[in-house]
């Protein structure tokens, strides 16, 4: 082959390599395509963080976020014309990032804090919940305040959000990890460990469930440690999926601002009077979520 030819032949081939390698992906299939074409959604939740998911007595999960879930549900049969299978999965605090991260669930609704670490591999959902980090401790700790639990040990559920709130908020303490707030409660109870800490009303229900909850005491007794919006985990960079689930969110959310609408129905069902755990919608919930409301829905 002459000179040039080869030449001409390389640089062909050099640019053709070129070409394949900065062309832009394929976009990957949404969630609201595959579920359409397979006819099942794929959900994850965990089971023991009651009253918001955990299994009933046949065994099936329940809870406030799984209901959540079923509400995006039947809003995906109604947008889609078609039955739709809904697969719940049980997941762990770290299992929920990785399966969504790596397609096998579409959706995780729990009790989810947002974080920009987190959020480099999935994205979130609008809040579904308003809460904050707070510490159950033993009564004659905590009636000295946050500084009576300086230098000691206080659980969280292993690659929680909590350890870099209290990383952040009480540097003194040592952190122990344990795989539930059942397990840690069980520590706290057996003096193995003098606080444990998560959101606020999930302490209270461990309080609640305790041998002796008059031996406890939730800190701070005012406010939070860091005020915590939850979100359902979602898929990184699906915005048709993402848009549908917020929509949907949006649309539960109309009349709370009056103590009505879908909901308020759900919380109530959980947290009203005659709930799982009695734990009033206070305005700074109202007020969040009013502020999340900000699109006009056609």
């Amino acid at each position: 082959m002459p000179a040039f030819s080869r030449f001409l032949y390389l640089a062909t081939g050099f640019a053709l390599l070129a070409g394949l390698a900065f062309a832009p992906q394929a976009a990957a299939e949404s969630v609201l395509d595959r579920v359409e074409r397979t006819g099942v959604l794929n959900a994850g939740t965990r089971d023991q963080i009651r009253p918001f998911a955990f299994r009933g007595e046949d065994g099936r999960f329940v809870g406030f976020s799984v209901d959540i879930i079923h509400h995006i549900h039947a809003a995906l049969e109604a947008e889609l014309g078609r039955d739709i299978a809904l697969e719940i999965g049980q997941v762990d605090a770290q299992s929920r990032i990785d399966r969504v991260a790596d397609g096998t669930l579409d959706i995780t609704c729990d009790i989810a804090s947002k974080t920009w670490v987190r959020e480099q591999r999935i994205d979130y959902s609008l809040t579904i919940f308003y809460n904050g980090t707070r510490i159950l401790t033993e009564r004659q700790i905590g009636l000295a305040g946050l500084g009576g639990l300086e230098g000691r040990q206080v659980g969280v559920i292993a690659n929680s959000a909590t350890i870099d709130v209290l990383r952040r908020s009480l540097p003194s303490v040592e952190l122990v990890q344990f795989p539930s707030m059942n397990t840690a409660m069980a520590a706290l109870e057996a003096g193995e460990v003098s606080g444990i800490s998560n959101i606020s009303i999930v302490l209270r229900d461990l309080q609640r469930q305790a041998a002796q909850p008059g031996r406890y005491i939730i800190l701070p007794r005012a406010g939070y440690l860091n005020g915590e919006p939850m979100a359902c985990i979602l898929p990184q960079d699906d915005s048709r999926w993402r848009d549908f689930v917020d929509r949907t969110l949006v649309r539960l959310l109309k009349g709370i601002e009056e103590y009505r609408g879908p909901y308020f129905e759900t919380y109530q069902k959980w947290f009203g009077p005659n709930g799982d755990l009695h734990y009033p919608l206070n305005r700074d919930a109202i007020n969040h979520f009013n502020q999340i409301r900000g699109w006009i829905d056609e």
